[in-house]
This record gives C-alpha cells, structure tokens and sequence, in this order.
C-alpha cells in the first residue's frame, strides 16, 4: 500500500494532555515508486505509440470506411481499452485510484472552482497554441488539419455522439497521461520533472494523425496540463478542460465547414 499523506504528528503539552493531530496534508503527485510494473508501461506506450502511427497512416488517405458516429463509436472504445489497459497496471501495483486522481475536492463550490481555472486555464492555452502554430508556419512544420476536418460533426446527432466521445476522451486521456504516466515516470529518480516531459512527448506522440507540428504543439499542451495537474493536485480540472476543449474543436469546425470556410 502506498503512502498518500504527510506531516500528521501528535504534539504532547503535557502528562496527561495533548493536542489533536494536525489535518493531514495530501501529497499529489507523489513521484516515490513506479505506479504499475514497468514492463506494463512498455506495453501501454508501445499500443499508444503503434495507434498513433496507423492513425496517421490512416488520415493520409481521409476517410477510413463508416460514418461519423460509427467512427466516434469506435474511438470511444479504444479509449476505454486505453483506460481499461492502464488501470490492469494499477491493479498489479494495488495503487490505488486515488493516488492517480489526485486531491478529491468534494461540494459545488469546489467543482466550481475547478471549472472556472478549467476555462481560464484553456483561455491561456489557446494564446500560447496560437503563438506556437504560428512559429511551427512559419518553419513550414504545421500541416493544414485536414483529418481533423474530416471527423468534424455534420448534424445534431453528430454533435451529441462528437461531445460524449470529447468527455470520455478527455476523462480517460488525463487519467492515463497525467495520471498514470506522469507519476510512473517521475519515479524515476523521483523526478517530477522526468514525469512531466516523458508523459508530454508521448501524448503528443499519441496524436499523429495530426503530423509533425500537431504533435510538437500537443507535446506542450500536454506540459501545460501537466502543471495544471500539479498545481491543483487533482486531474478534475484538465478532465474539464480537456472534454471542453475537444467539444469546442469540432463544434467550430463544423460551423467553420458548413459555412464553406475550411
């Protein structure tokens, strides 16, 4: 079983009196020991990196067979295989759910709290996505996203099935990238900062339907959730963001494609 909390102790003032231990503090990440067996990450990167490289193969020729919604469909179960795949990992360490999910903030007030630094969050991402894709233009690295068009939802049912396959995505992404493989790397030497880069390259790694500069830039989304991770001690607030941000993609995509501007 692994360690959560520190800096609980009991403080004698006298013989026959003392104070109440003091609140445990919850420590997330806690970068200590591997989260799951190594040779078990090997496999998650190698199914992650191996998918990545056939979607992109796939998006050259656009349009692997099937409709929209049978295409979410089956994203969606491959994000739950992803899911499925990390937590099997978990279980053989017997880490805990929690320790992966981070600081459980319990009340309105605190979901809230967490949607609000989720949008802001996401505000100041945009700014930096837009200062990069600019950089990577103008080193001619950033394709035009023309499969990420392509699985742009067209109709209301679309749109429906396109924000629920974003949630799960964004749900089950955060939990294995800045979950799973943040903290499994960081054990390496106990170095949050090894757990950071390596679970950002591999999600960016993880998206290679989107080409070289689509990769680059996801890398540095990926760090900037990774902080986001760190600073809120719980993975809720980039699970919102992240849903949030997919949903909003495709959304103005299919408005920007049904006004004949993309």
């Amino acid at each position: 079983m692994r360690t959560f909390y520190t800096g609980c102790e009991l403080m004698n003032v006298s013989d026959n009196t003392s104070e109440a231990p003091a609140a445990p503090a919850f420590n997330w990440p806690a970068p200590t020991q591997p989260v799951a067996p190594w040779w078990h990450t090997i496999i998650l990167v190698a199914v992650i990196v191996g998918v990545s490289a056939l979607s992109s193969h796939q998006s050259k020729a656009i349009g692997f067979g099937g409709g929209h919604i049978k295409r979410y469909a089956f994203t969606i179960a491959w994000e739950l295989f992803l899911a499925l795949l990390a937590w099997w990992g978990l279980r053989m360490r017997r880490t805990p759910l929690r320790e992966i999910l981070g600081l459980h903030r319990r009340g309105i007030r605190e979901w809230a709290r967490d949607f609000v630094i989720a949008l802001v969050f996401w505000v100041a991402a945009m700014i930096v996505l837009a200062v990069i894709a600019r950089l990577l233009s103008l080193l001619h690295l950033l394709q035009p996203q023309k499969a990420v068009i392509a699985v742009a939802p067209q109709t209301l049912p679309q749109v429906l099935f396109w924000v629920i396959l974003c949630t799960t995505a964004g749900i089950i992404e955060e939990f294995v990238f800045r979950g799973y493989l943040l903290q499994q790397f960081a054990s390496i030497r106990g170095n949050l900062w090894i757990g950071v880069i390596a679970s950002s390259l591999l999600f960016g790694a993880a998206h290679g339907y989107e080409g070289i500069g689509g990769m680059i830039a996801i890398s540095v989304y990926g760090a900037m959730f990774c902080l986001l991770a760190i600073y809120r001690r719980s993975l809720r607030a980039g699970m919102i963001a992240h849903a949030w941000h997919d949903s909003i993609t495709g959304i103005v995509l299919a408005v920007a494609k049904h006004a004949h501007l993309v």
